[in-house]
């Protein structure tokens, strides 16, 4: 359907005669806006075609009002006059391609389509589609294809829309974590963004991308070599010391070295030191002192133990290795389920569980669920554990086994290091991941982009540690949650 004199009418006006108008409306426009409209080609056949709620902003930009007022003198210039007479128009086939049809304005309610039987009988019979990826896709597909009849480059503000449109219909798809639709709104963008990429050689796409896409600017890379200088974890829970100075601090640190040579140290004696020091010791690694020169000052930070109730003092967390099998083992079936047939690693342990003996399952399966935990999120397992000497300054568990085989099934020592040195020695691998863990906080260190997704899993999702400033889950993490609870 199309209204003749309206729309030849509108098309007919230059970009000069568009900015007169905007003026004669009542909005102020200054050089720098008519510059844009200029430059933008912005006359009456584009508002015709309909400026997106992207466009718009950059024309005004700054100003809500002039953006608003804009919106609605447009949508007044394409109305049609009252004595306007309507003709229909039957459009070729050829012509409703989505490369060349024109799009209509989104709508303010969405609408969710019909999803294929099999998807929309899991729906309706609330089937966790969300945690089969095959569905998931299926989903994700649909909507794209119901919100492409509209735009192919929908707004922040319309994915949000049709996210919440699922979610409010079917609860039991929402995130386990976050506003319960992030990992639904993300699949969405992707998934535009993947079907835009074969439109690139078309000249309203290339343009569109050149004007209004987002650029991002290069990250720097984790440096892998050299120690870490730069102390980038909040220090907030650091407070004014009172009632201590260099020369006390220095007794209670003679204290600390003497009973740690000893076999068997006084733990009351141990306790009451660490706990008078912590203040200033969170004062001196706040000022960016090396991991190893405050470990060489207190020496108990050398423990596993150690480090375990120096994060106590931090985050209140009692018997924190017990807080963590607890909740590990909830989990480790399904652990070990989305690892399988990801890694060499995962047909090693395979293997060797073939061969052992069926009393040793139980502790050989927690020790691969440990080792294959960062397989789920795409990030190396060799960041987190492995049989090399680390190639990062980051905490990280060397085992002294001589090859993946012998660490699944024999109980043996492993190595912690950081910042080039070595830490200390744990008994087994599941003490030596926790403290490598507790070493970041311990010595205010952020955690590297490569192993990030795990270690926050760790945190927020095994620990229940939260600090004030965290930012939300990311998707990839609220993925996987999902499927594991």
């Amino acid at each position: 359907m199309a209204n003749s004199g309206t729309t030849s009418a509108l098309t007919c006006l230059s970009t000069s005669d568009i900015i007169t108008k905007v003026v004669e409306y009542g909005i102020e426009v200054t050089e720098l806006e008519a510059r844009k409209f200029r430059d933008n080609d912005v006359d009456g056949e584009a508002i015709s075609y309909g400026l997106t709620e992207t466009m718009v902003p950059y024309l005004f930009e700054g100003s809500f009002k002039k953006q608003a007022k804009f919106l609605q003198f447009a949508r007044q210039l394409k109305e049609p006059e009252p004595s306007t007479t309507l003709t229909f128009e039957i459009l070729p086939n050829d012509c409703l391609s989505p490369t060349c049809q024109e799009y209509g304005s989104f709508p303010a309610v969405f609408t969710l389509p019909t999803f294929p039987k099999d998807i929309q009988t899991k729906l309706d019979t609330k089937q966790p589609c969300h945690k089969v990826s095959t569905d998931r896709h299926k989903i994700v597909r649909i909507l794209h294809e119901t919100m492409a009849q509209y735009t192919m480059y929908p707004t922040n503000s319309e994915y949000i829309k049709v996210a919440k449109a699922l979610i409010f219909r079917y609860p039991f798809l929402k995130d386990m974590e976050g506003n319960g639709y992030n990992t639904w709104h993300m699949s969405l963008k992707r998934r535009f963004k993947a079907e835009r990429t074969p439109l690139v050689h078309h000249e309203v796409v290339r343009n569109m991308k050149q004007k209004f896409g987002h650029h991002r600017s290069p990250q720097a890379p984790e440096n892998n070599q050299g120690s870490i200088t730069t102390s980038v974890r909040r220090s907030s829970d650091i407070i004014s010391v009172f009632g201590e100075d260099e020369s006390s601090i220095g007794v209670h640190t003679q204290v600390l070295k003497r009973q740690y040579l000893k076999t068997q140290p006084d733990s009351c004696i141990v306790t009451n030191a660490m706990t008078k020091t912590f203040q200033w010791r969170r004062k001196e690694v706040a000022e960016g002192v090396r991991a190893d020169t405050i470990a060489n000052k207190y020496p108990f930070l050398k423990t596993p133990a150690g480090l375990c109730e120096e994060m106590n003092r931090i985050h209140n967390i009692e018997n924190l290795q017990h807080r963590f099998r607890e909740e590990f083992l909830l989990i480790l079936p399904k652990v070990l389920a989305l690892a399988r047939g990801k890694s060499p690693l995962e047909k090693i342990y395979l293997q060797a569980r073939e061969e052992s003996l069926s009393e040793d399952l139980p502790a050989m399966d927690f020790k691969a669920g440990l080792v294959l935990l960062p397989i789920i999120f795409k990030e190396k397992v060799e960041h987190h554990v492995t049989l090399e000497e680390p190639g990062t300054p980051y905490p990280t568990t060397q085992l002294t086994h001589t090859n993946w085989k012998s660490a699944f099934t024999r109980r043996g020592p492993s190595v912690v290091k950081t910042d080039g040195f070595e830490l200390f020695r744990a008994s087994y691998l599941e003490e030596g991941v926790i403290a490598a863990f507790c070493a970041y906080f311990v010595f205010n260190m952020a955690y590297p982009p490569n192993r990030k997704n795990t270690l926050t899993f760790v945190q927020r999702c095994i620990l229940k540690i939260s600090e004030e400033g965290d930012k939300p889950l990311s998707t990839t993490v609220i993925r996987i949650l999902n499927q594991l609870y």
